[in-house]
């Protein structure tokens, strides 16, 4: 299960908290993201992790910059491997800039642009003007947990505008992104993708232990100041069903209108049994005009996107 321990929480809301600068920082800088695990925290930039912060069982906490981002040996400020002190985490939190740097030219050369929009789409709808307005919350991105044997980009939990006062009426969402077309097929295809969730899905142990971790996540995430909309009667409690189906979303960002590729993957009949899923509700995002708020009206079902698509096989 993925959650912070109370202490941990502490160190991050407590004014004189050792973590306290660094959640301060995350809160001021939308470039940045804080994504919850199991006794540690990932920091993102673009999509890709400037901090890494362990909890240790001695009140300390191990931090980690990953040093691939800088094989070009740019410098960088001597950076404390623990944080014993709020001094330790000033230190980081003064870094990022420098970091931020170092990973943006390390893009340049390694475009990851998946990650990058992941990281978009959680800040469009957990922590913008619009966040308010969405009715999809970003719990975690890119997630891999070998425990759960889970691999999805985007983790979501939907909470209708009209259903907002109660925590219980929640349900999760599983999103995958493609950026491109070229991402549409291969290992990694969509129809791939399906059957790994429904796979996933089906073993109702690992999808108990993930709406759990999803839960927690976004009830601190709340209360660390990450997820800004009005929270009504319900205080932000989320709770979520295992009984309640997910609905499993395709992003599909930036699709070249003109190429046929995307019509004739989902053309392939073998979609059609995961529309009809009894373990997921299939959706494919369509924009609100533009951008990467999400709402349930922007999200068809397989028969109506493959008519928008104009699909041989659309009914």
């Amino acid at each position: 299960m993925k959650a912070l321990s109370q202490t941990f929480m502490d160190d991050l809301l407590n004014p004189y908290g050792l973590l306290h600068p660094i959640l301060k920082r995350v809160q001021q800088d939308h470039t940045l993201m804080l994504s919850i695990r199991k006794d540690y925290i990932n920091i993102y930039y673009r999509g890709g992790n400037i901090l890494r912060v362990n909890e240790q069982c001695n009140g300390s906490y191990n931090a980690f910059f990953d040093k691939e981002y800088n094989k070009s040996g740019v410098p960088r400020p001597a950076l404390p491997d623990t944080i014993k002190s709020q001094d330790a985490a000033k230190t980081w939190e003064s870094s990022f800039q420098y970091l931020k740097g170092i990973m943006d030219f390390y893009f340049s050369g390694h475009h990851k642009p998946e990650r990058e929009f992941q990281q978009l789409v959680a800040r469009e709808n957990n922590d913008s003007t619009i966040s308010n307005e969405s009715e999809y919350f970003i719990s975690d991105i890119e997630v891999a947990d070998s425990d759960q044997g889970a691999r999805f980009d985007i983790l979501a939990i939907r909470w209708l505008a009209s259903q907002r006062k109660k925590g219980s009426k929640c349900k999760a969402a599983f999103i995958e992104m493609k950026y491109a077309d070229g991402a549409l097929s291969g290992k990694a295809g969509l129809l791939k993708h399906l059957k790994d969730i429904d796979d996933f899905i089906s073993n109702s142990s690992r999808f108990k232990d993930l709406l759990l971790s999803m839960q927690n996540q976004f009830n601190q995430l709340y209360k660390l100041g990450l997820l800004k909309f009005k929270k009504g009667k319900s205080n932000a409690n989320v709770a979520l069903n295992v009984s309640d189906k997910p609905e499993v979303i395709f992003i599909l960002a930036n699709h070249n209108p003109r190429s046929k590729k995307l019509k004739a993957i989902l053309s392939d009949p073998k979609f059609d049994a995961y529309d009809q899923s009894q373990h997921f509700d299939l959706r494919f995002y369509i924009a609100s005009f533009a951008g990467y708020g999400l709402h349930t009206d922007c999200m068809l079902t397989l028969s109506r996107f493959r008519k928008l698509l104009k699909c041989k096989n659309a009914e």
